[in-house]
């Protein structure tokens, strides 16, 4: 099964706004939530250092792009008739389930036991890629030895990226 699995222009306009309800509600918490934050003023921090900024303003804009999604919606007739109901893809519940499994066997199993951060997220992204993009680059006639070697690029590449940004800019130590 490919990533691809619904055709662009195929999702309704009422999905859409559940949709929309549901990242801006997720917005507004992660905003709530960093602004609730110590900001550390007895240590005289800048005030653009302060602990929860970044996470503050990604849940700004998670809550703009939550009601423009939801414009979007409205405009295209969210709340009048349904239309007939979507076609099911097959094997979608199973594919969820899978990618689901595949989130939380890094985030419990790899990340913080042992392995370096690094190697935990190389290995994820690597596998992630490989197993679920298979069917669009079978069809893109690329031989296994290809995806893999595509898969583990795009793994090594995402893991120092974002172990450096985590490291080097936000001075996270990681696991």
């Amino acid at each position: 099964m490919s990533m691809e699995s619904a055709p662009d222009g195929a999702v309704s306009p009422r999905a859409d706004l559940a949709s929309a309800l549901v990242w801006t509600a997720f917005g507004g918490a992660v905003f709530v939530g960093a602004w609730r934050m110590d900001r550390l003023e007895n240590l005289h921090i800048n005030q653009y250092e302060i602990p929860g900024l970044v996470p503050m303003l990604l849940g700004a804009a998670i809550v703009v792009l939550g009601l423009m999604l939801a414009a979007r919606a409205l405009r295209q007739g969210a709340l009048g008739a349904s239309g007939a109901p979507l076609p099911r893809v097959p094997g979608a519940r199973r594919y969820m389930a899978m990618v689901v499994g595949a989130m939380l066997a890094y985030s419990v199993v790899l990340v913080g036991h042992g392995i370096p951060f690094w190697l935990a997220t190389l290995l994820f992204v690597s596998a992630f890629i490989f197993f679920f993009d298979r069917g669009r680059q079978a069809g893109l006639g690329r031989s296994k030895v290809h995806q893999a070697l595509l898969a583990l690029a795009y793994g090594a590449a995402t893991s120092a990226v974002v172990t450096l940004a985590f490291q080097e800019i936000f001075y996270v130590r990681l696991p």
